[in-house]
């Protein structure tokens, strides 16, 4: 009898820790790494599955890295167009350079290379990579500035490591994204989401 009072208690508490477990994993707040091998892995699949870019374009150094292992995926390797992404609030933020596509949205000012444009004449399709797509207006003002450059529209796509359920709601989320944030309270490898 005894026995089948501790199995009962057994099968419960790892019932119980289970969903535990279970509900602390889908609040954690920390990706790591292997989750952005991992999320770099499934992303170009998926992305492979539909188009080859013939570039990628990033507006910062975060997107960077992302994109820099999302990239290794595919054939040729296109390369990896960076933009120059500062904080609006800090001293640095005004005018970097007249040879850029200018970008501010309220956090940020992002310089992209004018040298993007070349790819005007290619046939091929550009994707946009950042990491995190808070409200995803900075994706819709620059696809917006690539078409005003010339892109037609059907070439541009985008992809985030991480989105929030705003932008999603609000019809701003990337083509492609990996994982479903409530809000900016992560930590990615090299910091807190912003």
């Amino acid at each position: 009898m005894g026995g089948l009072i501790v199995g009962v208690v057994g099968v419960v508490l790892t019932i119980v820790y289970a969903r535990k477990a279970e509900r602390l994993n889908s609040i954690r707040k920390r990706l790591d790494w292997a989750d952005l091998q991992a999320a770099a892995s499934d992303l170009s699949q998926k992305i492979r599955a539909d188009f080859n870019p013939v570039a990628v374009v990033t507006p910062g150094l975060t997107g960077a890295t992302f994109a820099n292992l999302l990239v290794t995926d595919f054939p040729g390797q296109p390369p990896v167009y960076v933009g120059i992404r500062t904080w609006k609030a800090a001293d640095h933020s005004s005018g970097l350079s007249s040879e850029s596509i200018r970008i501010e949205t309220k956090k940020w000012i992002v310089e992209i290379p004018a040298s993007v444009t070349a790819l005007i004449e290619s046939q091929g399709d550009i994707l946009i990579v950042d990491d995190f797509a808070m409200s995803g207006d900075f994706l819709e003002m620059l696809r917006s500035e690539m078409v005003a450059a010339g892109f037609g529209p059907e070439r541009i796509h985008s992809c985030s490591l991480a989105v929030t359920k705003v932008a999603i709601k609000n019809h701003k989320s990337p083509d492609y994204y990996w994982w479903i944030a409530d809000d900016d309270e992560f930590y990615f490898p090299w910091g807190k989401a912003r």
